[in-house]
């Protein structure tokens, strides 16, 4: 079994490396469908953030978390809980809460935990911190299939 070597995407930074990455990323796509990547320029403090403000939500008492529950179905939004079944056997009980990100137009912030009160300013960052990277990686990846840099964000309606 093949392993799978990260991508170090601060060298699309530097005109001597950036082909070097771009020809990485084509033979991952070509090879695998997939990819890993390294120095992705996410900030590592934001990661740490959303760490810290998604530990302080699952600490609040569960009538706080509550407040933020969603309706149980495909698609849901907001806090739940549920225990996970193996074999109909108890497995772990594990707590959650599903946001709908982008589109912004899908954004339901009454599903949105308001403590710590942080929360929403941290995700909305991570959001927009996450979307620059795959815009970055669409326009590689088109740039090596022919197309204009701009091809694929915009063939996902991305503006």
């Amino acid at each position: 079994m093949a392993t799978l070597k990260p991508i170090d995407l601060s060298g699309l930074n530097d005109e001597r490396l950036a082909s070097s990455v771009r020809a990485q990323i084509a033979e991952a796509c070509e090879k695998n469908g997939f990819f890993q990547v390294i120095n992705h320029g996410v900030a590592v403090e934001l990661l740490d953030k959303l760490k810290e403000v998604g530990t302080k939500f699952f600490d609040l008492p569960r009538d706080e978390k509550l407040v933020y529950a969603g309706k149980p179905v495909i698609g849901a939004e907001g806090y739940g809980s549920r225990m996970v079944l193996t074999d109909a056997e108890p497995k772990f009980w594990r707590e959650f809460v599903e946001l709908h990100t982008l589109p912004l137009s899908e954004r339901h912030y009454n599903y949105w935990p308001q403590q710590p009160a942080e929360f929403r300013e941290t995700v909305e960052k991570y959001t927009a911190a996450l979307l620059d990277l795959a815009h970055r990686l669409l326009a590689v990846i088109s740039e090596n299939l022919g197309l204009r840099p701009t091809y694929l964000k915009e063939a996902l309606g991305e503006t």
